[in-house]
């Protein structure tokens, strides 16, 4: 069970995003929901990629791919999907047709751009 009350958390969200928006002028929030799914999301803790596999580990014409495996995100879909590119790469390098499958990351927008460059601009 989420221990905050649906208001809570709705205060919380304001007080964030007016930390990041410009002053909104007079807007009024006319309706909010709040839906705890406490299943939604996770938080792996840092250093859990040691035990994740990478996509080749070491037997012949074995390649492994899934959320589960070594790809530089969390185990998400979006992760499921990177593993398959990097998957595919290791098939195709071991076949002597190396080739680059793993598109880059999107560059950062909006919210995520702004605190992109604010954990930059605080980084020794």
């Amino acid at each position: 069970m989420v221990p905050k009350s649906p208001q809570d958390i709705i205060d919380l969200c304001r007080r964030e995003l007016e930390d990041v928006l410009p002053p909104p002028r007079g807007a009024v929030l006319e309706k909010a929901t709040v839906i705890k799914e406490i299943n939604a999301t996770f938080s792996p803790g840092p250093g859990v990629d040691r035990w994740r596999p990478p996509q080749e580990i070491g037997v012949k014409n074995l390649f492994l791919a899934g959320d589960w495996t070594r790809t530089g995100w969390p185990s998400t879909m979006e992760g499921a999907v990177r593993s398959g590119y990097l998957a595919a790469e290791a098939v195709l390098s071991r076949f002597g047709r190396a080739q680059k499958i793993l598109r880059p990351d999107l560059p950062f927008e909006g919210l995520s751009k702004y605190w992109a460059n604010k954990k930059a601009a605080s980084a020794p």
